[in-house]
């Protein structure tokens, strides 16, 4: 690495540095999408460490979830690319009550290449966008199916990405990503509205920012570094968050 992508990186990594964190998140019943890797499966961790209990779904593989011995740890297989594969997801949230929704499950899509115009796989595009934007409507969907009145969803948070704002656009191309995860905001602003006036449950998306992760292996920030600072912004004045779109900082984003 160069002295200038060195200089770079020390400077973003640094204003996500925090010597205090509040984590004042436990004895909750939380379910986190995505959960074999990258963000979701660090959020699993850190989560597990602090007295709660998880409820973790993975599409294909299971083994970094399976090496957690942790009794308050459920899994479950979710394939979010197919809608009505949801079956064993629907058993498992007749178990319990859910608190804390963070919808980490998320792909790319091929490449910058593949996602030019004239290279876009169209089947591609609609799996993208299933589990990246509407497969969170069909999980919301079966919770409210299964929901006791008295016990309401406190918070749902979407991990999204700063490339879905259409304002912060000057690049083009990564059509399939990025339409992706534009959806993914307005399903989120929607949610807002509607589930907090009904439920006063919390909803807001984040940008997680350059995170090392499957998807992302040359990341800037570690992924318990990116998940030290989501659990913050929930442990402090939360319901400030409703209907935002926001890094890491709580800085808002333009959508």
């Amino acid at each position: 690495m160069g002295l200038r992508k060195k200089i770079k990186k020390f400077l973003y990594t640094r204003k996500f540095s925090k010597k205090n964190y509040l984590a004042n998140i436990n004895k909750k019943n939380i379910l986190i999408t995505g959960a074999n890797s990258g963000i979701g499966l660090a959020l699993t961790k850190k989560i597990l460490q602090l007295d709660n209990k998880v409820l973790a779904t993975y599409r294909q593989n299971s083994e970094n979830l399976k090496i957690i011995k942790d009794k308050n740890l459920s899994i479950v297989k979710y394939d979010q690319r197919e809608i009505n594969e949801s079956k064993d997801f629907k058993e498992k949230i007749k178990e319990t009550s859910i608190d804390i929704i963070f919808n980490c499950a998320g792909v790319f899509g091929g490449s910058f290449e593949d996602q030019q115009i004239e290279n876009l796989d169209f089947r591609k595009f609609q799996e993208v966008l299933m589990v990246n934007s509407i497969s969170i409507l069909k999980i919301m969907q079966i919770i409210l199916d299964n929901k006791l009145p008295e016990k309401n969803l406190e918070v749902l948070v979407n991990i999204s990405s700063d490339a879905g704002s259409i304002k912060l656009n000057n690049q083009g191309n990564a059509y399939i990503y990025r339409t992706s995860k534009t959806a993914l905001n307005s399903i989120t602003k929607n949610m807002s509205l509607d589930l907090n006036t009904r439920f006063k449950t919390v909803v807001f998306a984040i940008d997680p920012g350059n995170v090392q992760s499957g998807m992302n292996p040359e990341g800037k920030i570690k992924a318990d570094v990116c998940v030290n600072l989501i659990i913050d912004l929930l442990s402090s004045n939360v319901q400030s968050l409703n209907g935002k779109f926001i890094n890491l900082l709580g800085k808002e984003i333009s959508w």
